[in-house]
């Protein structure tokens, strides 16, 4: 039972870990496309880094999880 609860705050956080890695993005993109006049520019850039950002939260989560798994089971 606790490692299903351990899983489902693990994907939580996963889950909330991407949605604030790309509103970072984009709010740290539309603050500086609002300080130098450049909007939609850094806002579309930003953006891009922050999916990126998240992505490789994604990607460290993986290979936790990959690590895990090959440490529990030594078959």
């Amino acid at each position: 039972m606790q490692t299903t609860w351990r899983l489902v705050g693990d994907s939580l956080q996963l889950g909330a870990s991407i949605a604030f890695a790309i509103f970072i993005g984009a709010g740290i993109g539309y603050w500086l496309d609002g300080k130098f006049g450049t909007f939609p520019y850094m806002s579309i850039v930003f953006f891009f880094f922050g999916v990126a950002a998240a992505g490789r939260n994604v990607w460290i989560e993986v290979r936790k999880q990959l690590r895990a798994d090959k440490n529990r089971d030594p078959t």
